[in-house]
């Protein structure tokens, strides 16, 4: 397990804070400095998260104060509230964590040994991009509860494969820390506006509904629970232990529709870099706001082997899809400001901060006439890849790969705190 701790403390002498923090009593106490007492080290913090799926503990900031002094527990002699953050398995678990929390240690005066007597979770954060567009299946032995999630459209009795596919919109995981059921290794969420789409496949044929995705659980060995609702029946499903993930091909052949070669299946396309020139601290540059100036990007990346030409597409997703930017070049390399046109490119003038990605899509040949219009919602970026798949000439299978980088921009009036 790899540590990187923050704060380092001397062992011979602990002083005594009067500036408490959350979950430490509100008395003023004084400060004092104690001697002979060995103070609670980094490595007994970081012990008690000694379990499976837990790394990069950050030792955040410490509060040591004296508890006779404040009228506590005189069993205890001193007391150290402590604010660590660290993230939950990454590496085997479906959904990158990271976790804050408050640990509360007391220092025993009749062992001399201290010891954890209380934990908060504060705060739970969750990458949930791996889950937009992905497809799952798992295999079912008693498909009672499935008959119920599909209305009745599947026997009692039938055994199949479930699949799933989640929509483009995932909604937010909001957690609520004070719930009863949150253990000090599994936290509860409940979310807005995940749609899906299940698939039965059984022995009596398939079926396909709508479902929605409207809570579930995450854990520090990386567990996912989640709760998958349909016809007002409620499934729980471990996606890390009990399903797999497939291809979205996968998944269109077992739900029984059509593939062909006019689609698109983006994850079986190979992934080349873009870099830019056109980010500072991580945002989009404010030249490339409309009202900033206006100035596309400047992008670079290695020619793909085949390829004729290039779509770019910058979209904002905060949003539904607004087309920012949309050119097809020949060139591997765009000068910042290269487009200013505003028939080629509008940057973007959120209102607050909304995540703009950016597309370059490798074809083989120039795509057939299609327009996509931009200052406007749009489809997907999966949908424009199957406008794209089309040569002028009519032949498909035009698009060989695709590039993407993902980054925020911030409105000048807040981005610049001044206006």
């Amino acid at each position: 397990m790899s540590l990187r701790i923050k704060a380092e403390y001397p062992v011979t002498a602990i002083t005594i804070l009067g500036i408490l923090m959350a979950g430490c009593s509100a008395e003023t106490v004084s400060t004092t400095e104690t001697t002979g007492i060995t103070p609670l080290s980094n490595s007994e913090i970081t012990a008690s998260f000694a379990s499976e799926g837990i790394s990069n503990i950050v030792i955040n900031s410490r509060n040591t104060r004296d508890t006779a002094e404040s009228g506590e527990n005189t069993q205890y002699t001193l007391k150290d509230t402590v604010s660590v953050t660290y993230e939950a398995d990454i590496m085997d678990g479906i959904l990158p964590q990271t976790v804050s929390k408050d640990l509360e240690f007391c220092l025993n005066g009749t062992t001399g040994s201290w010891e954890m007597t209380d934990e908060t979770t504060t705060a739970c954060e969750v990458d949930n991009s791996a889950l937009v567009w992905s497809s799952w299946k798992t295999d079912i032995t008693s498909s009672d509860e499935i008959s119920d999630l599909f209305g009745g459209e599947v026997q009692n009795g039938d055994t199949g494969t479930l699949y799933i596919r989640f929509s483009k919109k995932i909604g937010l995981f909001a957690f609520n820390l004070s719930n009863a059921q949150n253990t000090p290794t599994e936290r509860f969420f409940t979310t807005v506006g995940t749609g899906a789409k299940l698939a039965w496949a059984g022995n009596n044929g398939t079926v396909e509904k709508g479902a929605s995705i409207t809570g579930g659980s995450v854990t520090d060995s990386g567990d996912l629970f989640i709760d998958i609702e349909s016809e007002g029946s409620t499934l729980r499903l471990n996606l890390k232990t009990d399903a797999v993930q497939i291809s979205e091909q996968e998944y269109d052949e077992a739900a029984g529709r059509e593939v062909s070669d006019l689609k698109v299946y983006m994850d079986k396309l190979p992934v080349f870099e873009v870099t830019t020139t056109s980010m500072e601290n991580g945002e989009w540059k404010q030249i490339t706001g409309l009202k900033e100036g206006n100035q596309s990007p400047g992008l670079t990346w290695e020619p793909v082997e085949g390829a004729s030409c290039y779509a770019v597409f910058l979209i904002d997703t905060t949003t539904t899809n607004w087309l920012s930017w949309y050119v097809v070049t020949d060139k591997t390399h765009l000068d910042e400001g290269e487009y200013t046109d505003q028939s080629v490119y509008i940057g973007p003038y959120p209102p607050g901060t909304h995540t703009y990605e950016l597309y370059v899509i490798a074809l083989r040949a120039e795509p057939k006439d299609i327009k996509f219009p931009l200052d406007q919602s749009g489809g997907e970026i999966s949908q424009k890849m199957n406008s794209l798949n089309t040569a002028a000439d009519g032949t498909t299978g035009n698009v060989l790969a695709y590039g993407t980088i993902k980054a925020p921009y911030t409105a000048p009036e807040l981005y610049y705190d001044y206006r």
